[in-house]
């Protein structure tokens, strides 16, 4: 499988169609929105400095270049996927699955 380079991959700027509503208060749909949005970005951050420790840990220094290029193993992969899971469940925690 060939994956196309970022800087090659040309996303559309705007989104067409009516924005879907789930709750009859549009401000809970803005809400819901706002805590997806925030929940992932804290989920990435979270992932971006897991990686800034570990390399820390390994070469007692880090740059720019060593972040980006960081693949982490399967048994790193699963502590990550263990957290989010957690954090998630947490997260969420108000609003059942059902």
């Amino acid at each position: 499988m060939t994956q196309t380079p970022p800087e090659q991959v040309h996303l559309p700027r705007e989104t067409k169609g009516k924005r879907p509503r789930f709750f009859d208060d549009p401000a809970i749909d803005q809400m819901m929105t706002f805590l997806l949005e925030l929940t992932t970005e804290v989920a990435v951050m979270r992932e971006r400095l897991d990686t800034v420790e570990r390399l820390m840990d390994e070469h007692g220094s880090v740059t720019r270049a060593a972040i980006e290029a960081y693949q982490p193993s399967p048994a790193v992969e699963a502590e990550r996927n263990a957290w989010r899971e957690g954090f998630l469940k947490r997260e969420y925690r108000m609003h059942p699955a059902n």
